[in-house]
């Protein structure tokens, strides 16, 4: 249930817990029990990891104006930006892959 923040005329602003379903309606303040709107509110954006965070924001910079990438630069990263080491005599069937013998 989201702690939501309201605005009691009288008494000043407190937080309430409510249900999403009553996101839109008006709380009673717990000082005069006035019903009270609810304020806006920015989203809690540090319970997103840094990482998605990033991934958010360069998608948002490039929606208008994507990156443009030179082919050499791609091929001086070996095709996508970084390089893998070589696997060598790599097992292609895992231990999970049952009843597929070859």
């Amino acid at each position: 249930m989201p702690l939501y923040s309201y605005q009691c005329e009288v008494c000043g602003p407190f937080r309430a817990w409510q249900p999403m379903a009553r996101s839109d309606q008006a709380a009673a303040c717990p000082s005069c029990n006035a019903q009270s709107q609810r304020l806006l509110a920015a989203p809690s954006l540090s319970a997103v990891s840094a990482d998605n965070r990033i991934a958010h924001e360069r998608n948002e910079r490039s929606a208008d104006t994507p990156r443009v990438v030179q082919r050499a630069e791609l091929e001086s990263h070996g095709g996508h930006g970084h390089r893998h080491a070589p696997q060598q005599g790599r097992n292609m069937y895992r231990p999970s892959m049952l009843g597929h013998a070859h």
